[in-house]
């Protein structure tokens, strides 16, 4: 039985964004677009309209904001993924949109919409490996692993409540597809996801594990949810645990992985 881990699922090197990674964490610092028909939002260094403009958050560009207090004015972290600079200001209230309030519709638009993305970015790095062309080898690199921190990473969290409010299995399989083109990544952000994914709904995502056609993929997926498994519950690879929720999920996943072994 193969068996991700955590030392050795390295092909390229993820450059982790520690300070906008971290926002993330942080309960009262929710994941945000922009609302606002132009297309940008400014943002000031300070709360009101008579400070600078330090920089624009476009259409489709992440951030991290805390809208617990009563401020007009919101203070923001960004990274923009073309070239990963981070953007620290404050935008109005009024142009905040917080991903997790989007309606289900549009949350499925926007998480197909990065998954995608993710799968090409991946696809492109993949077949660059084949060529001897460094420069256009070392762009790609650059574009999978600041759009996997930026973009792809972040929207895995909103990705797994969507499913576990809906049970929409188009969204599982969209999740397959790309963590298969993605398989290389030393990101484990996706194995944790697909875990939760698991732990929420595992009779789901086993019955879209059965459609997988690819032995190969099927395997890969299989290692990625025993990985989520064992690190959402904080188990030790090849140990016992005493979690009778975690014995009882992982009894479920091998022994679909024997029933789907040739």
């Amino acid at each position: 039985m193969g068996k991700l881990k955590m030392t050795t699922r390295k092909k390229y090197l993820l450059s982790i964004i520690f300070v906008f990674c971290s926002l993330s964490l942080l309960a009262e610092n929710k994941l945000a677009i922009i609302n606002d028909p132009d297309g940008f939002t400014n943002v000031r260094s300070g709360q009101g309209n008579e400070f600078p403009v330090i920089e624009k958050i476009n259409k489709g560009d992440f951030f991290y904001c805390d809208l617990s207090a009563n401020n007009e004015w919101i203070k923001i972290v960004a990274m923009k993924w073309k070239d990963g600079i981070q953007v620290e200001g404050y935008i109005h209230r009024s142009r905040i949109q917080l991903v997790e309030k989007l309606d289900n519709l549009k949350q499925k638009e926007l998480i197909k919409q990065i998954l995608t993305e993710q799968r090409v970015l991946a696809e492109n790095f993949q077949n660059s490996l084949k060529t001897k062309n460094d420069l256009k080898h070392k762009t790609t690199v650059k574009e999978l692993e600041l759009y996997s921190d930026i973009k792809y990473s972040p929207i895995l969290e909103i990705l797994l409540k969507y499913f576990c409010s809906t049970n929409d299995t188009d969204i599982i399989q969209f999740l397959f597809n790309t963590m298969w083109a993605d398989k290389g990544s030393a990101n484990e952000i996706p194995s944790l996801s697909i875990g939760s994914c698991f732990t929420c709904k595992p009779e789901i995502v086993i019955q879209e594990l059965r459609k997988l056609k690819s032995k190969e993929e099927k395997k890969l997926i299989f290692d990625n949810i025993e990985f989520g498994l064992q690190n959402n519950f904080n188990v030790e690879e090849d140990e016992k645990s005493n979690n009778k929720e975690f014995n009882k999920l992982k009894l479920r996943l091998d022994n679909e992985r024997k029933q789907a072994s040739p």
